[in-house]
């Protein structure tokens, strides 16, 4: 199929998706639901491993289809969520979540790596292997916890300061056991090496972020507002390409040049294109997360018990690593 075409038919795909992700977002709502809950909905339904196979059967077409275009789309949203919740919470949200933020960042990693990768080592698996699925509950998405508490309204809640400064700051706690578990096997165990790579980067993170907010709001303030946003989506992109060269996630990349543009005087005028941008994009992240279940592997009894187990160690971990009194 032409190139072109393959285009056209994934803008189609993302607006039929985004129109029933709303609609059934409205419908929900009226009993209580969060809209996230009708968007992973619709991508659980309309998946390619769904009834969406179906339909493209009907249509002869791949309408709804998982491609590069639908990837670079959600990969947009996530960053446009990312960056609009810096904007919105800038720098006075991570002093006021302060240390209980970055105590529930580490713990709220550490204790469900921890505790999956023990559990999955008593029951037989081989270390490496628990070692890499544990390390896939230590992170706390950032573009899941920043969606949700942006769109539905609960900026105004004390505990979502503490659970906004871990989430942006987990990635990086996450970044550096995934570095120390990789060093680690390769060396055939604990090394200097290892603490060098995590020393590096915490020291990456905090120069980054440091220079973002003290260069990034000062340079703004002087372009003029009519290229104020174009500016700031300079900031935003260029961000977000040096942190991935350097390894770390697009999310935390985007938050950090969120927090920056935000501490700049032009800030509202930024905030108000990005929710442009987000009321057409926003959503297709939590769409597409459901597009991408395939329910073959759920099906698989022993992969669905794992997961389970996996996801319920996770769960308690997450309680027990971030729950803070003060919060």
């Amino acid at each position: 199929m032409p190139a072109n075409e393959v285009i056209f038919l994934t803008l189609l795909e993302v607006s039929i998706l985004v129109l029933l992700a709303d609609l059934a977002g409205s419908v929900l709502a009226r009993y209580g639901f969060p809209r996230v809950v009708a968007e992973l909905l619709i991508g659980l339904v309309l998946s390619p491993y769904a009834l969406g196979s179906v339909l493209n059967s009907i249509l002869h077409m791949e309408l709804f289809t998982i491609n590069d275009y639908l990837l670079f789309l959600t990969n947009l949203s996530i960053i446009l969520l990312l960056f609009a919740s810096g904007l919105e919470h800038g720098l006075s949200t991570l002093r006021e979540g302060g240390i209980y933020g970055i105590l529930a960042a580490v713990f709220g990693a550490v204790t469900p790596f921890a505790l999956v990768y023990w559990s999955l080592v008593s029951v037989g698996l081989q270390p490496t292997e628990s070692a890499i699925i544990a390390l896939s509950t230590a992170p706390t998405s950032l573009a899941v916890v920043a969606g949700i508490i942006e769109r539905e309204g609960l900026t105004g809640l004390p505990s979502t300061k503490v659970l906004i400064t871990a989430a942006s700051i987990d990635d990086v706690v996450t970044l550096i056991l995934l570095s120390m578990v990789i060093t680690t096997l390769g060396a055939g165990g604990f090394t200097y090496g290892t603490l060098a790579t995590a020393v590096k980067i915490v020291i990456l993170w905090v120069l980054i972020f440091l220079l973002s907010v003290l260069l990034i709001p000062r340079v703004l303030n002087r372009v003029g507002e009519e290229v104020i946003v174009y500016a700031s989506l300079v900031v935003l992109f260029g961000i977000v390409l040096v942190m991935t060269t350097l390894g770390f996630s697009e999310v935390v990349a985007a938050f950090i040049a969120g927090v920056a543009v935000a501490e700049s005087r032009f800030s509202q005028r930024v905030r108000e294109t990005v929710n442009l941008l987000l009321a057409i994009f926003g959503s297709l992240f939590f769409i597409v997360m459901g597009l991408q279940l395939n329910f073959r592997y759920i099906l698989n009894a022993e992969v669905l018990a794992v997961a389970l187990l996996v996801s319920l160690i996770a769960v308690i971990g997450k309680v027990i690593g971030i729950y803070r009194s003060p919060t």
